[in-house]
């Protein structure tokens, strides 16, 4: 019974290391495109408020959200990582473009990290994913946002993802 648990243990493993591989710069140098999956935000959204109580609260956070959702879906975003650990935010919203600078590194584990360029005179990016909790890795030639926990063992994927150009 122990050999098989260790076993089933084992495969669990080696699939879920499987699953995402190491980034490496020679595969995410050039354009890559955000994508929000708008649809699994919200799949979320209607869980939460299937939980809430009160009917107008349900019905005003659901405009509000459906309201929220069509702007995000309206705005384009393409980073364009470069060799030198920069990388260019190209932002186009509401017909409106304007252009961010960070920095690009991957960790010892593979995992690639983008951070405000902080001490460069260009302009600073934050997007929510430029802490020490949130990691992008390849997965099916995308690369997937994930935010590591507290002890940074344990991923949890985010709706987020870059696809190449």
């Amino acid at each position: 019974m122990k050999k098989l648990a260790t076993t089933l243990i084992l495969i669990a493993v080696c699939v879920s290391v499987q699953a995402q591989s190491r980034v490496r710069e020679k595969d995410i140098l050039g354009d890559w495109d955000l994508v929000i999956d708008i649809d699994e935000v919200k799949d979320e959204i209607e869980e939460e408020l299937d939980n809430e109580d009160n009917w107008l609260a349900r019905r005003f956070a659901r405009s509000i959200s459906s309201f929220a959702l069509d702007i995000v879906e309206s705005i384009d975003i393409r980073f364009r990582f470069r060799e030198d650990g920069e990388v260019k935010i190209m932002l186009k919203i509401f017909g409106e473009r304007d252009t961010e600078y960070a920095k690009w590194y991957i960790n010892r584990d593979g995992e690639l990290i983008i951070e405000d360029d902080r001490k460069s005179g260009k302009r600073k990016f934050s997007m929510g994913y430029s802490d020490d909790d949130s990691v992008w890795m390849l997965k099916d030639g995308k690369l997937q946002a994930y935010e590591k926990s507290r002890r940074g063992k344990r991923m949890e994927k985010q709706e987020v993802f870059m696809k190449k150009r």
